[in-house]
């Protein structure tokens, strides 16, 4: 005998496969999220960030013309961060696969936590990375008695919204 949901489900003309395919790629993104969540805000990711800025802000100037080196130094912290969270994915979710998320992402903006979704765009966005790199600098110069520039930043980094 099927049990009352499965009934319900036959009643309402919806089919059970595509249902169940349906819930599980929810609980699929629901995870993966979760796990975002948790992995940025590790001691270990906060670390690796930390360490990356405090070695390369001092390359950094507030001039309108950006260097060379900028686009070196950048490209590596995308490296960094995206291995990073890679293999802390896959170390949590075995199956995990990249294009597959971004997928999800882009399909269910919505449904991300905002603060996420800024911290995980401004990954993709030099100027933000630019203007973290001059406020690091400029928080490393404070702690060291010297009076840094003043410098403004958005706190959160706008994808187009779908």
């Amino acid at each position: 005998m099927a049990n009352s949901n499965q009934e319900d489900m036959r009643v309402m003309g919806i089919d059970e496969d595509v249902a169940h395919k349906s819930s599980d790629k929810d609980v699929e993104f629901d995870t993966l999220i979760g796990h975002l969540q948790d992995i940025v805000l590790e001691d270990g990711f906060q670390d690796l960030q930390d360490k990356f800025l405090s070695e390369h802000c001092e390359e950094f100037e507030e001039e309108e013309e950006n260097k060379l080196i900028y686009t070196e130094i950048y490209n590596s912290y995308i490296t960094q961060i995206e291995g990073y969270i890679c293999r802390r994915l896959k170390e949590l979710h075995p199956s995990f696969q990249m294009d597959l998320l971004l997928t999800m992402i882009k399909s269910r903006r919505e449904e991300v936590d905002p603060e996420l979704f800024d911290t995980l765009a401004s990954f993709a966005d030099f100027v933000l990375f630019k203007e973290t790199m001059l406020n690091y600098k400029s928080q490393k110069d404070n702690e060291m008695g010297e009076f840094p520039t003043l410098v403004v930043t958005s706190i959160a980094c706008g994808l187009p919204k779908s």
